[in-house]
């Protein structure tokens, strides 16, 4: 399995007879064998994780299909299939569970061919400093702990995960409470705006708890891949 970072938290992963690429809305898509099978995922329709063109960049694929969440507002046709929060479904040899995000569609968990991977879309622990009465912190956090109740001890293989600067001394909180309730042997962080440096910044501030996992340089997969 081999993950690379295409923009934001766009990825591809790619298998042995299979290629997902999950939440792409711009950035350079690698080369792919347009052969293979091709899913294309969309956690949600906010305009950083989908855009329309995945229709037409991928129309000439010999077997593609679109998995997206049925917040997005499109017509229907045969290659989609949409995808609602807190769900099991079975699409060719994908097992797939979704999760309802803490702010728009859904986070996905998927096993194939061995490996279990997860794209968390925006389901985070959305917390602001200042930004929020009491009530919208504590609903929040409601919301996210119920869905890491779904996540509890749960051995993944590869996880994407929020990791986003602006919620200030709170930008970590999210994948803290990921890695302490899951079994994940790899993270990539995502949803960085650009700010790549917070990767690091992570691992420092949380050393004692990556003893067991490792925090991929999400960044440095766009020119080299990194294989799983």
């Amino acid at each position: 399995m081999k993950l690379t970072y295409i923009y934001h938290s766009g990825f591809l992963i790619e298998f042995d007879d299979k290629n997902i690429i999950f939440d792409y809305y711009k950035g350079e898509i690698p080369n792919i064998d347009s052969e293979k099978k091709l899913y294309v995922v969309s956690t949600h329709s906010h305009r950083d994780h989908f855009n329309e063109s995945i229709f037409e960049l991928f129309k000439d694929f010999k077997d593609v299909k679109y998995l997206l969440s049925d917040d997005i507002d499109i017509e229907e046709r045969e290659d989609i299939y949409f995808l609602e929060g807190r769900k099991k479904y079975c699409i060719d040899d994908l097992e797939i569970e979704t999760f309802e995000s803490t702010d728009l569609g859904i986070a996905i968990l998927i096993t194939t061919e061995g490996k279990t991977i997860y794209h968390g879309g925006d389901l985070n622990w959305w917390t602001w400093h200042g930004y929020e009465t009491q009530e919208e912190y504590d609903s929040m956090t409601e919301r996210f702990f119920n869905e890491m109740k779904l996540l509890k001890d749960r051995k993944i293989d590869l996880a994407m995960v929020v990791l986003d600067p602006r919620q200030g001394d709170r930008y970590d909180w999210g994948l803290k409470y990921f890695i302490e309730n899951t079994s994940t042997k790899y993270i990539a962080p995502m949803h960085l705006w650009e700010k790549y440096e917070f990767i690091d910044k992570f691992k420092v501030d949380n050393e004692k708890l990556l003893e067991d996992i490792e925090i991929i340089d999400t960044h440095k997969t766009t020119a080299n891949h990194f294989e799983i």
